[in-house]
């Protein structure tokens, strides 16, 4: 059951309706129940799978409160890691086995297990394993509740495609009295439509020129490929952020607060920054749990660079089981590394332009040279293989400029992709300092029900729909 399915369209507004109407000790059981009926839409067979990590999390929780041992810990988190291999990597560890061997002489091929990997399993693993390090740690109390603890880990508006919840801030959300609130009410959907908004219109559009060009990139100009790979920059972002919007809005409008996973990353000034706009929610699980245990920069310079290639690489291989994603990883992290290490350098340099460190000229170098930098990565991304992405990357430095072959988008579709850009490139210049979905409510009736149909009357007028559309198809959602 997707965000913007016809189910989904009946499912929420049946459990919201009775999440509201029902007395206080019967809405958190409500929702788990409803939250594990959307799981089930998803995929069937793997409940019983959700119902391990609750079980196993939950009382390993309950286990190193009464004990802080070290030996609970690691067999609950190895347990976790081996249950995301066998599910996500065991077919990718065996083709690079049998590539060593074949390298070796050595004759042997890789068998293809038929393991399908389970809708949210990298999202709900990642978030039982942050609780229970909390635990360890003494920052949270172990949830006593199993009710409770299965709908912080099953709540699900998150469990499919995050943002990656922790206990300490969503728990006490679960327990507190949550009437229905008619601005957070139409505040939330306001931010879903958004959403809609953004994956129809903007995000599946892009995708048609994406496919086409990286399908075939031996076929087109080094324009053609420079756009498609700029195409994706704004794609995944679309994609992922309506996503997010979405998942954001419908639990606000039910009176629940989730973690941001975007704060406009486009607008970084370097890499670094880059990522901590980016999939918030991720990044700081992976800095909290993984780069500060490693030692983070306490271990001097060698170690920190070291601590964020691992991260970074590690980062990749969560998002897919390829060397493309490796790649993409590693690349993140090596520019995180070139970028401090060419610090003091960069800023001799832009001392003797005269620039000033905050000027408009300077923000506005640094914020393209990024995006640049960044677009090279999101290649290996989308590639199929490390082929692909070499035939992409290489194309951009050869052969013709333009090819007279069509990229999957009309002029038609090409301008109304454009107007969405500027629109969402408007959108988030206004976010830069105000709450504009607050700012929403505040407007007059008149101008609310205008933003709210032009919103609606867009999705539906110039939604990309047509033969061959998959509504499931979130590129973090459904694909990892």
């Amino acid at each position: 059951m997707n965000f913007l399915s016809l189910p989904f369209l009946c499912f929420f507004p049946v459990t919201a309706l009775l999440y509201f109407l029902l007395p206080r000790r019967l809405k958190n059981g409500w929702l788990l129940l409803a939250s594990w009926f959307f799981y089930l839409c998803a995929q069937p067979v793997y409940l019983s799978l959700l119902l391990f990590v609750i079980l196993t999390s939950y009382g390993a929780g309950l286990a190193l409160e009464r004990r802080r041992s070290k030996g609970m810990l690691a067999l609950f988190l190895v347990g976790a890691i081996i249950l995301l291999f066998l599910f996500k990597y065991v077919n990718f560890a065996l083709s690079l086995a049998a590539q060593a061997l074949n390298g070796l002489g050595i004759a042997w091929q890789a068998p293809a297990l038929t393991l399908v990997l389970p809708v949210g399993l990298s999202f709900y693993l990642f978030q039982a394993m942050g609780y229970v390090l909390d635990v360890w740690r003494g920052k949270v109390r172990a949830q006593r509740s199993f009710l409770i603890h299965a709908l912080f880990l099953s709540f699900f508006p998150q469990v499919v495609s995050g943002p990656i919840g922790r206990a300490d801030e969503l728990v006490p959300q679960f327990l507190r009295p949550n009437p229905f609130d008619y601005d957070r009410f139409r505040r939330g959907l306001i931010r879903f439509l958004w959403g809609a908004f953004l994956k129809v219109v903007l995000a599946d559009r892009l995708a048609v020129l994406v496919n086409t060009v990286f399908g075939a990139p031996e076929s087109y100009g080094s324009v053609q490929l420079i756009g498609a790979a700029v195409a994706f920059a704004f794609q995944i972002y679309c994609d992922f952020s309506a996503y997010t919007h979405m998942a954001l809005g419908v639990a606000d409008s039910m009176g629940f607060t989730l973690r941001e996973n975007f704060r406009m990353p486009y607008f970084a000034r370097s890499v670094a920054e880059f990522w901590r706009r980016w999939h918030m929610s991720l990044t700081s699980w992976f800095r909290d749990y993984l780069y500060i245990p490693l030692g983070g920069s306490r271990r001097g310079t060698a170690r920190k660079y070291l601590n964020i290639l691992i991260v970074f690489t590690l980062s990749g291989l969560w998002h897919g089981s390829a060397l493309t994603f490796v790649v993409w990883g590693l690349l993140n992290g090596l520019y995180q590394v070139v970028g401090q290490m060419t610090a003091p350098l960069r800023d001799r340099c832009w001392a003797r332009t005269g620039l000033q460190p905050d000027g408009a000229l300077r923000r506005g170098v640094q914020t393209v040279i990024t995006f640049l930098l960044i677009a090279v990565t999101w290649v290996f991304f989308k590639a199929s293989s490390m082929s692909n992405a070499w035939a992409v990357l290489s194309g951009m430095c050869r052969g013709p400029a333009w090819v007279g072959l069509s990229m999957g988008l009309d002029r038609w579709e090409l301008l109304i992709a454009a107007g969405g850009l500027l629109l969402l490139l408007l959108v988030d210049l206004l976010s830069r300092k105000r709450d504009l979905t607050a700012d929403y409510l505040e407007l007059p009736r008149p101008v609310r029900w205008c933003v709210l149909w032009v919103l609606l009357f867009g999705c539906l007028v110039f939604g990309s729909y047509g033969a061959g559309y998959d509504p499931q198809d979130f590129l973090y959602g459904f694909s990892f």
